[in-house]
């Protein structure tokens, strides 16, 4: 299955990936998750440097938190090949979807992770294709300007990496 191209820099990724509908105060609280979510995929990398101690107290933090939401919420949806870009997402399911629709997309940030971000979406476009439904969805202005932001980092460290790979 081919993805279609997105406007922005953008990376492909075989992530869980959910999407459903929300009232305002569901997206609002997912919202707040996925703000602080994208603090922590966000931060710089870490370059080597620090004491011992503070990178295995970094460790156990990171566990405690993996541990956390494993045990509060199982995988967002089935994995899916999914291109992620700065402001839209395109992926594959096996239902269509109205365009113009709106919807919470759910997106885990690793197979083997529990983080997830919840993203209010548009959908822009759906094609059916031979395996499925081919879909693409943007939320524009939909997300505050700091978890934007954020998103813009994880993104481009995404998009930085699969470059990387190729080379």
């Amino acid at each position: 299955m081919n993805l279609p191209q997105l406007d922005t820099a953008s990376f492909d990724a075989q992530l869980p990936l959910a999407i459903r509908q929300a009232d305002t105060l569901e997206t609002a609280r997912a919202l707040l998750e996925t703000r602080l979510a994208l603090a922590i995929l966000a931060a710089p990398s870490d370059s080597g440097e620090g004491s011992v101690q503070l990178q295995r107290l970094e460790a156990k933090l990171d566990l405690s938190l993996e541990l956390a939401l494993r045990a509060r919420a199982p995988l967002a949806g089935q994995p899916c090949l999914c291109r992620i870009g700065l402001d839209s997402i395109a992926w594959q399911q096996d239902r269509p979807l109205a365009e113009a629709s709106q919807w919470l997309l759910s997106l885990q940030t690793g197979l083997d992770s529990a983080l997830t971000l919840h993203l209010p979406v548009t959908i822009r476009h759906c094609e059916q294709q031979a395996s499925g439904w081919l879909l693409r969805a943007d939320w524009r202005g939909a997300l505050p300007e700091a978890v934007q932001q954020n998103w813009e980092r994880w993104v481009f460290r995404g998009h930085r990496q699969q470059v990387g790979k190729r080379r």
